[in-house]
């Protein structure tokens, strides 16, 4: 009889390394996120919400975190810098006319988020689509909390408008805005 048991806790213990991963859990999401650029005028700012989202987490067999899905969408028309004559030029510049959507997509494992032997999360690479293409962006995490069913971070990485095929025209013939545009987001996630 004990000669059996340790078999089966053998044969256990052997395919526990095979089985599928652990629990799917559910997260609402939520994320305010700031914009900010230069111009040869001056330094200008803005902001948007994303749309509610819901992120997938997996969890292992000891609960912790090992993987993530999610797509966040922002609506391209409710970007705001509160000066409609520039809000006016960025929508036309980004063609969210063409472009309504701009889409962050995440689906990664958290040994690629976690520093090597960190206990919090600090870089999230995803894919970014803008005017109806991908780019890969690898973000950096900072002010992580997880206190019980909520957690809370800053995401922050920069975009080139060029690369992104972002056009500006110049005003005036002298006033230039800078290629790249600094990205903040604060986003906050509720187990469900």
């Amino acid at each position: 009889m004990q000669h059996r048991l340790v078999l089966i806790a053998l044969f256990a213990a052997l395919t526990r390394g095979t089985a599928p991963a652990g629990t799917l859990t559910q997260w609402r999401g939520a994320s305010d996120i700031r914009f900010e650029g230069t111009s040869t005028l001056h330094d200008w700012s803005g902001t948007v919400s994303a749309e509610p989202f819901t992120a997938t987490v997996t969890m292992d067999d000891e609960g912790h975190p090992a993987a993530l899905k999610s797509q966040v969408t922002v609506k391209a028309v409710r970007m705001d810098t509160k000066e409609p004559d520039r809000d006016k030029k960025m929508r036309a510049s980004m063609k969210a006319a063409d472009f309504p959507l701009i889409t962050g997509t995440m689906d990664t494992t958290f040994d690629k988020v976690m520093r090597p032997g960190g206990k919090t999360p600090s870089r999230l690479p995803f894919k970014l689509r803008l005017l109806g293409r991908d780019h890969q962006v690898d973000a950096t995490i900072s002010n992580w909390s997880l206190k019980e069913r909520t957690a809370s971070f800053d995401l922050d990485f920069n975009l080139s408008l060029k690369a992104c095929g972002i056009t500006v025209p110049s005003v005036l013939l002298v006033i230039r805005v800078g290629d790249t545009i600094k990205i903040h987001a604060n986003v906050n996630l509720v187990r469900e």
